[in-house]
């Protein structure tokens, strides 16, 4: 254990822009759900802030900032197996659609943005220079800004205060407030805001760097991709009327709609529930939701 601690000391020193002091080193979480030993460790610096540092049998080792991007050993190291499968993929058998569907979970995603992250997930395919990686960063952006314009009404915002076209946290953030109400959502804004805004820094910066590897683009493109994920997930819970029921017998979430009634508009107000574990048959009465 020794000789890792000062292995992991010298990688960070010298993985760190500027001269600095590790202050401590301790082994996070160890994991082999997939077969190989992989450790997550936190490290903590005196002028670069906090790390992740992943590293394990056969697999190269990186290092994850704490302080903006990454908020979980489990997380970063999610991230991380993910690039080292990308690397390990032959060409001949890396799919970008597939790359794309399994990031989001299979989430239905607007066919522009669809297209757009499967034309960044081909490009990775291919970065190579310095160049490569900044124009990644480019094209996710034009990927947030373009999820910012699918997300955002008019409506959600007050008055006359509306987000400029490319101001994707700002729109983002208005479609957080607007859906996602209430003290049950407090968790979730908090969250959406800072992994909306990390995302968004993390396009910035890797369109800037001068010094991004093949690990940064990446990252960006993973994180990219689940984020426009993460949002339809909340645009899909809009549209699905009976995801906040549960059966009021064995209280099953396996609920479907047997019928339903509408009103002279045209929105369903009452629908007639089925529990597919138990049988149960319920009415329940909804908020407005029009149907297409």
């Amino acid at each position: 254990m020794a000789r890792a601690v000062e292995e992991i000391k010298e990688y960070v020193i010298w993985q760190c822009q500027e001269k600095c002091e590790v202050l401590s080193v301790k082994p996070e979480q160890n994991f082999n759900d997939l077969g190989i030993n992989v450790r997550v460790w936190n490290v903590k610096t005196d002028k670069e802030g906090d790390w992740w540092v992943v590293e394990g049998d056969g697999i190269p080792m990186n290092l994850y900032t704490q302080n903006a991007y990454y908020f979980s050993a489990d997380e970063v190291y999610s991230f991380h197996m993910g690039i080292i499968q990308r690397l390990l993929e032959s060409k001949d058998e890396y799919d970008p659609e597939k790359y794309v569907s399994s990031l989001t979970l299979g989430a239905k995603i607007a066919p522009y943005l669809f297209r757009k992250l499967k034309s960044v997930a081909t490009l990775i395919d291919n970065a190579q220079e310095i160049e490569d990686f900044q124009a990644i960063g480019v094209q996710c952006r034009e990927v947030l800004i373009e999820l910012g314009n699918h997300i955002y009404e008019p409506y959600m915002s007050e008055g006359n205060d509306q987000p400029k076209g490319s101001d994707f946290k700002h729109k983002a953030e208005r479609f957080i407030k607007y859906y996602l109400k209430g003290s049950e959502n407090a968790d979730y804004r908090t969250l959406f805001k800072k992994i909306t805004e990390a995302t968004w820094d993390y396009a910035n910066k890797l369109t800037h760097s001068k010094s991004a590897t093949f690990y940064e683009a990446s990252t960006c493109v993973s994180l990219c991709t689940s984020l426009v994920g993460a949002y339809e997930n909340i645009y899909q819970k809009i549209t699905d009327i009976i995801s906040k029921f549960q059966c009021s017998n064995c209280k099953s979430k396996k609920l479907s709609i047997i019928d339903f009634e509408t009103n002279n508009d045209g929105i369903i107000e009452k629908v007639c529930l089925s529990c597919e574990e138990c049988g149960n048959v319920t009415d329940e009465v909804l908020e407005k939701v029009e149907i297409n």
